[in-house]
């Protein structure tokens, strides 16, 4: 024991020579703790230290695989901070907690994070060539997929499971303003590439539908156009996608967005790019119609370029917030709450469903994400390479409630 300044302990006098005898016939190795104080210990910690947590001995990585997906569905989003010139750093940063953790991951040179999808960061190529993958990376999990390119051009990636013997993963690419869908099975050996121009004839503006995004939701693969018209894609049968007849919002626009969030199948729409209105929808599958919602209540909205999703708030374990920001405050875990991160990189923006004017939060001070961003990179600063554009690769949200499976989809 190191004795710390200030002890009150009486070290006069000469000390006994004589060994002190410990008993340890009570000792147990730290593999043997009781599992309730486990459970004990892990209400304590956060998504990362969880994790670390599970390094420690056998029987506490045993303990922490077994109670993960339960633990990490009671954890607020993380903020992830990547350089697009990062060699193997990332740092990942909770904005309730104000805590930043390190993670060394494999080798990133040469590698861009496209997006997030069910815990997975997309990893695309720099310099495209005909050997180009796509490289899928499950930070908290470690486990990899990779992929060749699609053939086509891309924008975004739908990921999910198949119902097979052996695991095996369907990716899906997309991209707005092209009549065509791309799927890979792990098990193909290429791209299917499915061209849907016959799908909307009919439609008076069917040379300007096409489909922007997607979801899994109980089982099925949604697909959203930009009209709000829904589709559901079977990999596994041919026409791939079937329209379900579905009352759109009745005009053309690029800022929607499909989400899951446990039994809904939601809708978000960015119409205001200055002031950034958002309005949110629930499919309502009894009249096939879109609803707006007037209140998140409990579930907060989490925005970002790369990754988007929902977070029930009464599952989060002690995190709390308190904030001030001229005059402006925000009581602890407040209702019908959005989150967006977006430019200037090193802020966070929060606004409520119901009020267009958000407010913005420093993420962490300047000078520490220039330093961090510096530390990370896999070339040295220099006139080529300033450090706004080391800097570059704006951050994201993380979900640890998705990082412990892949949405999987069923057969009928």
């Amino acid at each position: 024991m190191v004795l710390q300044g200030g002890s009150d302990m009486n070290l006069k006098g000469p000390r006994s020579r004589k060994k002190r005898m410990v008993d340890r016939s009570n000792w147990r190795p730290w593999s043997e703790l009781p599992e309730a104080l486990l459970e004990l210990i892990a209400k304590s910690l956060c998504a990362i230290d969880y994790l670390m947590f599970g390094c420690v001995c056998k029987g506490w990585r045993l303990y922490v695989a077994a109670q993960r997906q339960e633990f990490m569905a009671s954890q607020p989003p993380l903020v992830v901070l990547l350089s697009s010139y990062a060699r193997r750093t990332c740092y990942f940063y909770s904005i309730f907690d104000q805590r930043l953790y390190k993670a060394i991951l494999p080798n990133l040179v040469g590698k861009t994070c496209s997006g997030v999808y069910c815990g997975y960061f997309v990893m695309l190529d720099k310099k495209k060539s005909a050997d180009s993958q796509i490289w899928l990376l499950n930070p908290f999990t470690r486990h990899e997929l990779r992929f060749s390119s699609p053939p086509n051009p891309y924008f975004s990636f739908i990921f999910a499971s198949l119902p097979t013997p052996s695991q095996e993963f369907v990716i899906i690419a997309i991209k707005g303003g092209y009549p065509f869908l791309q799927f890979h099975k792990s098990t193909d050996v290429n791209w299917t590439v499915y061209d849907y121009t016959d799908l909307f004839k009919g439609h008076f503006a069917d040379d300007f539908r096409w489909f922007v995004g997607g979801a899994v939701f109980k089982g099925k693969i949604y697909m959203l156009t930009n009209h709000g018209d829904i589709g559901i894609l079977n990999p596994n049968s041919h026409p791939y996608v079937t329209l379900l007849k579905v009352k759109g919002i009745g005009y053309r626009s690029c800022g929607l967005q499909l989400l899951a969030f446990e039994d809904k199948l939601l809708m978000i729409h960015r119409y205001d790019t200055v002031w950034q209105q958002i309005q949110v929808y629930e499919l309502n599958f009894l009249k096939m119609e879109w609803v707006k919602m007037q209140n998140l209540k409990d579930q907060a909205l989490f925005l970002s370029n790369k990754s988007s999703g929902f977070s029930d708030m009464t599952r989060w374990r002690g995190s709390q917030q308190t904030m001030n920001c001229g005059g402006w405050s925000v009581s602890q875990r407040p209702k019908n709450c959005i989150y967006r991160l977006g430019a200037p990189v090193e802020e966070y923006a929060i606004q409520f469903l119901d009020d267009i004017y958000p407010k913005s939060f420093p993420i962490i001070d300047r000078e520490d994400f220039m330093d961090m961003m510096e530390e990370s990179l896999d070339v040295p600063l220099c006139c080529k390479i300033s450090i706004s554009d080391a800097s570059s690769g704006a951050p994201f949200w993380y979900f640890p409630n998705l990082c412990s499976s892949v949405d999987a989809i069923y057969d009928d």
